[in-house]
């Protein structure tokens, strides 16, 4: 009697110690984002589920939350850092939020060409960004792209500076963001994502300043029609998990998710040139009007942002990624 009950402990024993393992044999990723799963951000993220579930052979299941359906970017940025969401994809200068040096991505006018962008962050500069995070509990996997930004605006066209003299502009929760639309003397309104629309509509923001496929993406369009084609800013997105959650994943999986997440960059990049030139003439064909202001103008007025940024995360930084595009 004793022995059977000795070994009916050990295989109960054995069946739920197998079990658990069983349970935690397929590890679920939750990421959130702001836009569509047509968007640039939903294609990237789609991009990356595909590639994890594939990669890890079904060991991994990434479910995506679009549309901003759990906040956001700040707040989805804020839920990785405590462990309550997964993962996210966001702006680089929401991410500067929380690390000041990511805004460097989005100083205006400081990228030769999207091209120089990518490669820079995609190599030692963009590592050493990386690395900032890991103490605030985030482990940023990849860089995606946004591309290049204008201003969609209400009633008046941007065709210099001056134009949006006390202007309520719209802007995302950065103050890199908000010294830039002051350089042109304009009233910088930080507001999330989700509630653009309906301020363009009740005219409680007289523009928008974002890249040109996310205002396609959301039909800012149909309230809004005039838009600046100024290509003042290069937006890059950051992939992100929740350092402890990633820790938590074995070895072979942990390489899947850089993997997948890389892959999803990539992607974005790729598709998102594209897509900004289709956003510019779906809102021409919308009836938006199709202003391209003189570039001289915009550039040096913003001048005292680059002296701020340099004051703030160091002149040393501003000028390695000067250098990296020579």
């Amino acid at each position: 009697m004793r022995i059977s009950a000795v070994v009916v402990a050990v295989l109960v024993g054995t069946m739920t110690f197998g079990g658990a393992a069983s349970a935690q044999g397929k590890v679920t990723l939750r990421i959130g984002h702001v836009t569509s799963l047509q968007a640039i951000a939903g294609q990237g993220a789609s991009k990356l589920k595909e590639a994890a579930e594939s990669l890890s052979n079904g060991e991994i299941e990434v479910q995506i939350f679009p549309n901003g359906q759990l906040g956001g970017e700040l707040e989805m940025v804020s839920q990785v850092r405590l462990g309550t969401l997964d993962m996210a994809m966001a702006g680089s200068g929401i991410v500067a939020a929380i690390e000041p040096t990511f805004s460097i991505t989005e100083l205006p006018f400081i990228w030769k060409s999207r091209d120089h962008a990518w490669k820079v962050l995609n190599g030692p500069i963009g590592d050493k960004m990386f690395a900032l995070l890991e103490p605030k509990g985030i482990k940023a996997l990849s860089w995606g792209v946004w591309d290049m930004r204008g201003f969609l605006t209400v009633g008046f066209d941007v065709a210099k500076p001056d134009d949006l003299k006390g202007k309520k502009i719209r802007v995302i929760e950065n103050p890199l963001y908000v010294r830039t639309i002051r350089a042109y003397g304009g009233n910088p309104v930080p507001m999330a994502w989700p509630e653009v629309y309906s301020a363009l509509q009740q005219k409680t923001i007289d523009g928008v300043e974002t890249n040109y496929h996310g205002m396609a993406d959301s039909k800012l369009y149909e309230v809004a029609k005039s838009l600046a084609v100024s290509d003042h800013i290069w937006t890059a997105t950051v992939f992100m998990i929740n350092k402890k959650k990633l820790e938590s994943l074995s070895p072979k999986l942990q390489e899947v998710v850089a993997k997948a997440a890389k892959q999803a960059g990539e992607t974005m990049y790729v598709n998102a040139g594209k897509a900004n030139a289709d956003a510019i003439a779906l809102m021409e064909k919308n009836g938006v009007k199709i202003v391209h202001p003189a570039r001289a103008d915009f550039e040096k007025a913003v001048e005292p942002v680059h002296k701020y940024f340099a004051n703030l995360v160091g002149a040393d930084l501003l000028e390695e990624v000067k250098a990296a595009q020579k």
